[in-house]
């Protein structure tokens, strides 16, 4: 009988939700992220739907308790600090409403922004310009997951039916382009 070798892995990462209720305070984030790394992590996301301050965007986190940018760059800075990456988590696509409810940015249907339309990807570079800023890592995670509704609502009644594919691809598309100007690399 052969020894099977099993190959280690290079991230052990934990995802924290911050957009369910309130956001951790920074001390007790801090606080789980040496927890963190004592059981062996060496990164961890922080699931941010619009709990975080982005540049020319007000309504982020409007009215919700939200990470600043100088939250965020004590944060990530903390966690270099002690070997572990910070990456930031967020949505491209869709689980928006709390944001989407100020009408500032384009819906499709329900919680999931409007593709194909200028204003969505200004928001979307928006996005990216903040936690280029606020994070030392080039590794950001974008979502996309549960828009089931993509393209059938005010998308369809834009530009016609097409296939949910279609408009999710292109969407990506655009979001990689964006992604591009502030050197991350995207994950999904």
């Amino acid at each position: 009988m052969g020894v099977r070798i099993m190959k280690n892995f290079d991230t052990l990462c934990v995802m924290i939700d911050m957009s369910r209720n309130a956001v951790m305070t920074k001390d007790s984030l801090k606080t789980y992220l040496k927890l963190l790394k004592k059981m062996g992590y060496n990164s961890a996301m922080l699931y941010t739907e619009d709990t975080y301050e982005v540049n020319n965007e007000p309504y982020m986190g409007y009215m919700r308790s939200r990470y600043t940018k100088e939250d965020l760059k004590e944060l990530d800075s903390f966690a270099n600090s002690i070997g572990m990456e910070l990456i930031p988590c967020i949505q491209t696509l869709a689980h928006l409403n709390a944001t989407l409810i100020w009408g500032q940015v384009p819906i499709d249907y329900d919680d999931i922004l409007l593709a194909d339309h200028d204003r969505t990807y200004e928001f979307i570079d928006n996005m990216f310009s903040t936690l280029s800023e606020c994070f030392t890592t080039k590794r950001i995670h974008i979502g996309m997951d549960e828009a089931h509704m993509v393209g059938r609502g005010k998308h369809c009644d834009i530009h016609g039916y097409e296939t949910k594919f279609d408009v999710m691809i292109r969407h990506l598309n655009r979001i990689r382009e964006i992604a591009k100007k502030y050197d991350f690399e995207l994950m999904i």
